[in-house]
């Protein structure tokens, strides 16, 4: 940190955020908050209140290992191994990808047609549970509506697996609701199973698009769950065969990528699959395609 002595906790908030900007991160205040709120186990408020508060040698040195990371472009949600999605408190770790705010709408669009289809009981397939954040939002907010469900979530890593179900129990989900299974869904036959609604956020960024992305997801994220190693579209074709053949009484809801409309329109012709459409994000970007 800086050659002059910094005690106070203010001094080393200014300080550390000017750290971040210099080197291009975003909300870099909000970010050094945000480690100071884990490393003082408090929330940002009580953090306003202890602004002049000298720090211990052990917090002091437990922030500069966190700095040093995030400096490094690594993303804060891996540094403080956690977020919240849709409302629920997730445990996150480098093997799994970081849920995002366009994935809450693809979430959001799905419950909507829940509520309005007024089951009783649902049957949901996830294809790439990741976090579980998906299927936790979903049951979370079905068990506040009393109807009753049960959601196979399925991955073919076992740390997603792993971290799914640490994240169900976090969350107070029964294992009765959301059942996590190592399954490899490009070679795996699922089409015995009958589901209401088929539900997936599929690695959809074309391979060669990979050098682009930001240095915080391609060097940090999970590179199986950005993309299939081809075009992005494996998993869709997949998908939408058999929206033709097993799951043809299923919703489909899927989360695409930006630019991937007319692409995924013409799969969808070419199996003259025509009742579907799309809902925007918060950019006005295409971003959940739902087949009925």
């Amino acid at each position: 940190m800086s050659d002059k002595k910094l005690t106070s906790l203010l001094e080393i908030i200014n300080y550390s955020a000017g750290l971040l900007k210099e080197n291009n991160i975003k909300d870099a205040r909000l970010n050094i908050e945000l480690m100071f709120c884990e490393i003082l186990k408090c929330d940002r408020i009580k953090l306003y209140l202890d602004f002049d508060k000298p720090l211990k040698q052990e917090e002091i040195a437990g922030f500069k290992a966190m700095l040093k990371r995030r400096l490094n472009h690594e993303p804060l949600q891996y540094i403080l191994g956690k977020t919240n999605f849709y409302g629920c408190n997730l445990l996150l770790n480098n093997k799994v990808l970081i849920p995002r705010q366009e994935t809450e709408i693809l979430v959001g669009k799905v419950l909507e047609d829940v509520f309005e289809s007024g089951k009783e009981n649902v049957r949901i397939l996830e294809i790439g549970s990741g976090s579980g954040c998906i299927a936790i939002a979903l049951s979370s907010e079905m068990k506040k509506k009393n109807i009753l469900h049960n959601i196979v979530s399925i991955d073919n890593s076992t740390d997603s697996i792993s971290i799914s179900n640490e994240n169900m129990k976090l969350n107070n989900i029964s294992d009765e609701n959301i059942n996590f299974k190592v399954i490899d869904y490009l070679k795996d036959d699922m089409s015995d199973n009958k589901f209401d609604y088929i539900v997936s956020n599929p690695p959809y960024i074309p391979s060669g698009n990979l050098p682009d992305l930001d240095a915080e997801v391609k060097n940090y994220e999970p590179v199986d769950a950005l993309t299939d190693g081809k075009d992005g579209l494996l998993f869709y074709e997949i998908i939408f065969n058999l929206c033709k053949s097993s799951y043809s009484d299923s919703k489909i809801f899927l989360e695409i990528g930006d630019g991937q409309k007319n692409k995924i329109e013409e799969l969808l012709n070419n199996l003259n699959i025509r009742n579907f459409r799309y809902f925007k994000d918060y950019n006005k970007i295409d971003r959940v395609l739902k087949i009925n």
